[in-house]
């Protein structure tokens, strides 16, 4: 998921990309609020060119211990490979602790012609050994399954895996495990102080709202609700107020908005409800109306540090009804600089943009106010914009 997935606050340059705003909502990460997270075993199995079972068997170095070099030999290969026969030693130019006997798993990569190693993958645990034979590939059917058994498993690797999985994989795969998610599990994990899992608190709290009731969003509710510490980062808060509304629906949504923009103790937590509200809208249009969430999303156009981002989302989501809105803030607070000045123009280039693109022959009228918004511009300043969008047409080459 894929969330992490970042905090999904892009540069000008999203903002221009219309394109986006038609792309599939299942074509980014399950999980936009995940902590990023190196790529799981399946993937890693999947793309690499080679992949074998090795044991260790010693280190070299010179006098001065430089140029250490780790002898491992080949006990199996996962996939037929006349390089790497059983017995066959394989050398990296690194040292790697071990004894003797010790199994690793080794990942080889091709690039131009040269085969490089990833770091040895020690399968001394417990677990890990027989975890990664087990791993399925990732074409197979309802594979999050097995994956989810693993999240909070003891082995401190095998739990990092499980939480890959699930931050990559596709929002839609994520929501058909809804009837299989540990309600209880999730609950704990969300009430839990441990620190190793503070990093995951954002996929568990949208997978409560995949399959809870109104009990656990009333539990959801007092973790949202509680006031932020100061100078405290908030684990996985906008992920709580994903599931929160996906339970409650347009009801939650409102007293959560109203919560927040009424308490200026809360003001940081208004960053996370804009995370949350670009989840709804991109990831899963069907438990709540877009109507409802651009709504949600304008409420925010005033805010000095959020007009930037919501003027990004409402252009990416085709939001011509704010125009009216942002053509009179032109100019005032916080469109009052360089940068929020051409924020409210690019909008109305890709809003006159979508509008010959979708009716050439009669522009709606939102294309048509558009039009009159920049024409009563400096040229200038409406070339440096369209120059954003089309950097063909950029300044340096448009007379």
């Amino acid at each position: 998921m894929k969330p992490r997935i970042g905090r999904l606050i892009g540069g000008i340059v999203a903002l221009l990309a219309i394109s986006a705003a038609a792309s599939s909502a299942y074509a980014v990460p399950g999980c936009p609020f995940c902590a990023p997270s190196k790529p799981p075993y399946s993937e890693r199995l999947a793309t690499c060119q080679v992949a074998v079972e090795v044991k260790w068997v010693s280190i070299t170095s010179d006098k001065n211990l430089q140029d250490a070099k780790t002898t491992f030999e080949v006990v199996k290969s996962y996939r037929p490979d006349p390089r790497f026969k059983e017995n066959t030693p394989v050398t990296i130019s690194y040292a790697r602790n071990g004894k003797p006997g010790e199994l690793f798993l080794m990942l080889g990569f091709e690039k131009d012609g040269e085969l490089n190693w990833d770091d040895p993958i020690s399968l001394g645990g417990e677990y890990l050994y027989a975890y990664i034979r087990k791993v399925p590939p990732p074409e197979t059917a309802d594979r999050l399954s097995f994956f989810l058994k693993f999240l909070e498993f003891p082995d401190a690797e095998i739990c990092a895996d499980a939480y890959a999985e699930f931050s990559r994989a596709s929002f839609k795969d994520v929501a058909a495990l809804a009837p299989k998610l540990p309600r209880q599990k999730l609950r704990a994990w969300l009430a839990s102080d441990d620190p190793q899992i503070r990093v995951r608190l954002g996929l568990y709290g949208m997978m409560l709202g995949l399959c809870g009731d109104d009990s656990d969003a009333e539990f959801l509710e007092k973790l949202i609700m509680k006031l932020p510490e100061p100078d405290q980062p908030r684990f996985g808060v906008d992920g709580m107020m994903a599931g929160y509304i996906l339970i409650q629906g347009e009801r939650g949504l409102q007293k959560l908005m109203d919560a927040k923009l009424a308490d200026r103790r809360a003001e940081d937590d208004l960053m996370l409800i804009e995370n949350a509200l670009v989840f709804l809208r991109d990831y899963c249009p069907d438990r709540i109306p877009s109507p409802v969430v651009c709504e949600a999303m304008r409420r925010f156009i005033d805010h000095p540090k959020l007009a930037s981002n919501v003027v990004k989302h409402l252009a990416r989501w085709k939001d011509w009804q704010s125009l009216d809105r942002l053509i009179a803030a032109y100019g005032k607070e916080p469109f009052d600089s360089n940068f929020g000045k051409q924020q409210i123009v690019i909008f109305a280039l890709v809003c006159e943009k979508d509008g010959k693109a979708t009716s050439p022959d009669a522009l709606p009228t939102t294309a048509i106010k558009a039009r009159q918004f920049l024409d009563g511009l400096d040229p200038k300043i409406v070339r440096m914009a369209r120059g954003v969008i089309e950097p063909s047409r950029s300044p340096s080459k448009v007379e």
